[in-house]
């Protein structure tokens, strides 16, 4: 008597046979679930690793000096969270005012005083969003040190809760120039 060997089926009806069928139900089909669970979606993930990310979550969180002249000097920001309000202080500067960038772009009110003192807000709200790029452009009178840093920085988040927030280098007043 010989006995039966057993005999798994596959898919396609062959005894011990290889073919599967996909997350769409297709014998030997090539249909993959997405980061999202999605059968054949199109979700993908970001350099971050979040499903459908835009990249920002693994931002570091810096405000900076960028372009600067004798009149004027960009503070730049790095931001993994949308940012509802900020204030920093600049030293080493005749600061003048504070505006543009992606805080007046966003409606947020920037406001800045004599003493280097610069606040951006919102009585609606708004906020702007994650990201990095020119927060706000400040006019200058000149340099009255050595140096300019931001200094005293306080972030915040659409909840009011404070962001962790680095700060770039102080910049040189001899690299401030009309080139």
């Amino acid at each position: 008597d010989c006995a039966e060997l057993p005999c798994d089926y596959d898919c396609a009806g062959v005894c011990n046979g290889d073919a599967v069928e996909d997350c769409s139900g297709a014998c030997n089909g090539d249909a993959t679930e997405d980061c999202a669970g999605e059968c054949g979606g199109s979700a993908s993930e970001d350099d971050c690793g979040v499903c459908n990310g835009d990249g920002t979550s693994c931002l570091d969180n810096v405000l900076s000096f960028g372009a600067a002249t004798d009149s004027s000097l960009e503070v730049l920001y790095s931001s993994s969270s949308a940012i509802a309000g900020f204030q920093f202080t600049v030293s080493g500067i005749d600061l003048l005012d504070a505006s543009g960038g992606a805080a007046e772009e966003a409606d947020l009110n920037v406001d800045s005083s004599s003493l280097g003192i610069v606040i951006g807000y919102s009585v609606s709200g708004a906020t702007v969003p994650a990201g990095s790029g020119l927060l706000t452009n400040l006019t200058i009178g000149g340099f009255t040190s050595p140096e300019a840093c931001l200094t005293d920085v306080v972030v915040s988040d659409p909840n009011a809760s404070s962001l962790d927030f680095e700060v770039g280098d102080c910049l040189s007043s001899e690299c401030a120039d009309e080139d």
